[in-house]
């Protein structure tokens, strides 16, 4: 494992034992809980800190219904500590206040407001991240040179990413999104890469519920970043083809008179390799053209290069509070919904998994619905 891998992951463990703490200190304090009780708290606090990382680690070189679990117990306590630790910014915020003001409260009723509250909104955020919402977007593609009107009305297009199916998202997730899709009776599915995780997994059986797709015109993929923590790709790769999908690895497809252009995340990854592969794929001007790329970057390329539409994911849209100001920032406002940029549109969808803890806040897990106008 590199060296700067290995210092990522110690900072990383280090940060969740310091959370960790505050949050066993903050629970010590608002309860009153002291001697013996206080000791256990602290031990079970110290072992829980460790769960998510060593999961992680365990999950990418083991498969099982034990590794599962575990991975999945740590991601959901990953996510609640987080949680739980806001609720101790919470709690001494409120006792500041209320104490530099001579107001005496029990701190036993504030950690009991501060601790339910936070716990239930992490519930229904739990509850957000499993049931992925329709957004629907409308595309002037009418005005373009090419475009066949006619043959597009009454026509979906569907795209969907950041699937991450692993230990936590697995078929009984992937088949209900699979119903939601087919409800829309898309003539076309793309998948936006992240379709696994990168944990180790039976890649064929996750994937069952997609031989259920049946769009008038198939179902199209391009590789995200976590294919590539995949330790062997080619299986997951294979898998896919097995589900009757057409892996767009660098390649361009006619669809109904516009060209879809697929590239693999590795290809496109770095700046002057994707610009490379757009030049050897070729866009035609004088076609509507559809981009499937994993992460909405090196946008002034593809614009450069003649592209209608740019479709990515990847980003979550920050996927929890407030963290989507942190993607809107390192995205230069294209982390996520429709927008402008020069002659081309982009969209980038907040995908329909999510990565680490099963939890969305002020984000939403959906699928995309795609019409011209």
């Amino acid at each position: 494992m590199p060296i700067a891998i290995i210092a990522s992951l110690v900072v990383f463990q280090a940060l969740l034992i310091i959370v960790h703490l505050a949050v066993y200190a903050t629970l010590a304090a608002a309860f009153g809980i002291g001697g013996v009780e206080i000791l256990w708290l602290k031990i079970v606090f110290i072992v829980l800190a460790f769960t998510f990382v060593s999961a992680s680690v365990v999950s990418h070189f083991y498969k099982g219904r034990i590794v599962d679990a575990y991975y999945a117990f740590s991601a959901y306590w990953f996510g609640l500590v987080h949680f739980l630790f806001g609720a101790a910014v919470a709690f001494y915020f409120v006792l500041n206040i209320a104490y530099g003001r001579g107001i005496y409260v029990p701190p036993a009723l504030v950690g009991g407001v501060c601790f339910g509250a936070i716990f239930l909104i992490h519930l229904y955020g739990t509850w957000k991240s499993q049931h992925p919402e329709v957004t629907s977007i409308k595309i002037p593609f009418s005005s373009l040179p090419g475009f066949r009107a006619d043959f597009w009305k009454g026509k979906k297009l569907v795209f969907v990413s950041d699937f991450q199916l692993g230990n936590v998202y697995r078929q009984g997730f992937l088949a209900r999104v699979v119903k939601k899709i087919n409800a829309l009776d898309p003539y076309a599915v793309f998948i936006g890469g992240d379709l696994y995780d990168g944990v180790a997994c039976d890649v064929e059986n996750l994937i069952q519920p997609l031989h259920a797709l049946h769009p008038a015109a198939g179902t199209y993929f391009i590789t995200g970043n976590h294919e590539y923590y995949l330790r062997d790709i080619l299986p997951a790769i294979a898998a896919v083809r097995g589900a009757g999908i057409m892996v767009l690895d660098d390649k361009k497809i006619d669809l109904g008179g516009i060209d879809i252009i697929g590239v693999d995340y590795r290809s496109a990854h770095k700046r002057d390799d994707f610009k490379n592969v757009l030049a050897r794929i070729g866009v035609d001007r004088a076609r509507p053209s559809i981009l499937l790329k994993h992460e909405p970057t090196d946008l002034d390329i593809a614009e450069a290069a003649g592209v209608s539409l740019d479709l990515s994911g990847h980003t979550h849209h920050g996927q929890i509070f407030p963290l989507m100001f942190f993607t809107w920032q390192i995205y230069k406002g294209f982390d996520y919904g429709l927008k402008h940029f020069g002659a081309m549109r982009v969209f980038t969808s907040s995908g329909a998994g999510t990565w680490g803890p099963p939890l969305r806040l002020g984000t939403k897990s959906e699928i995309v619905e795609i019409e011209f106008v």
